[in-house]
């Protein structure tokens, strides 16, 4: 065997460049299955997801079902695809399903799995603080993330890191990750590690209401809440009764702390506010119905005496 045939599940961007990975490598790709079209918009128009854009612009045969039903599972029997691929996706896969590929079926997890199983692995290793991530590749079974594992590349989280610049990183280094796994599947080369249910840790969904900012947390949790909800749902403030969103940040130690949402200095570019433990370096911002723009320019546009961030 030089290829695999292949049915590849995926729905978001994140997904959508591992499935062009696939169409450029040495392996068929069968068909893909995508969360369906939703209207949205004035018109109404079907916003598609990227998975599905790029398998349309190669004449790959697509399936969007609502859920995985026994008419789905007959659908892949019909394929019989030696593997089935899973990157992000987001429907529940029963184990009639995923049990049909010849070689079983494969997720790829933006974690160190068993550490943050569930839909939001990059946004809360980086709220949490971690400083060690990674991409794990594992055979899937019937229960969310809790598969025997294949192949992990550990991934570093450099202080900085927001969750576009780790996805970005996952990207790269997990589309590898991927050709690797399929060739040493192919060569019935590889042994499977169980995770250990000690050590897990689950990242829930991200909910829009978490990104409100308390400035009685420490400088360094709301930097790390700023760069892990960048790009959604962004963090945001109040000042002077308007909403701010924060969209880059950094932040300073200091031995003697302000009030926490006091301005203590708008000079050197950036916007410093204190914390209940430290100061916040805001960098980049964002004002209601306006463009992202740097804290420079609000600071050149914005009156600031007698106010404060709440």
């Amino acid at each position: 065997m030089n290829k695999l045939k292949i049915v590849f599940a995926g729905t978001p961007q994140f997904a959508e460049s591992y499935l062009s990975a696939l169409i450029n490598s040495k392996h068929e790709i069968a068909c893909v299955f995508t969360q369906p079209s939703k209207r949205s918009g004035r018109g109404l128009k079907f916003n598609h997801s990227p998975v599905r854009n790029i398998a349309k612009l190669n004449g790959i045969e697509i399936r969007q079902p609502e859920e995985i039903t026994i008419k789905e599972t007959d659908a892949l029997s019909e394929i019989n695809p030696d593997i089935l691929v899973v990157v992000a996706y987001g429907l529940i896969l029963p184990k009639e399903f995923i049990a049909v590929p010849k070689h079983g079926s494969i997720n790829i997890h933006p974690s160190l799995l068993p550490r943050w199983r569930g839909a939001a692995p990059i946004q809360r290793a980086i709220e949490y603080g971690d400083q060690l991530s990674g991409i794990s590749i594992m055979k899937m079974t019937d229960e969310l993330d809790k598969g025997d594992i294949i192949y992990q590349e550990p991934v570093a989280i450099e202080e900085n890191d927001s969750s576009i610049t780790l996805h970005n990183k996952f990207i790269s280094i997990g589309i590898d990750s991927l050709l690797l796994t399929l060739d040493a599947i192919m060569e019935n080369n590889y042994m499977l590690h169980p995770q250990d249910n000690n050590l897990a840790t689950y990242a829930k969904k991200i909910k829009k209401s978490e990104a409100k900012i308390n400035w009685e947390n420490s400088a360094k949790n709301i930097h790390k809440k700023i760069m892990a909800f960048n790009s959604w749902p962004i963090a945001e403030t109040n000042l002077a009764g308007e909403r701010i969103r924060i969209h880059d940040s950094e932040y300073r130690e200091l031995e003697v702390n302000g009030i926490p949402g006091t301005i203590k200095s708008t000079k050197d570019k950036y916007i410093e506010v204190f914390t209940k433990n430290g100061l916040l370096i805001i960098k980049k911002l964002q004002r209601d119905n306006s463009k992202i723009i740097s804290s420079e320019s609000f600071i050149n546009s914005f009156d600031f005496k007698g106010k404060k961030f709440e």
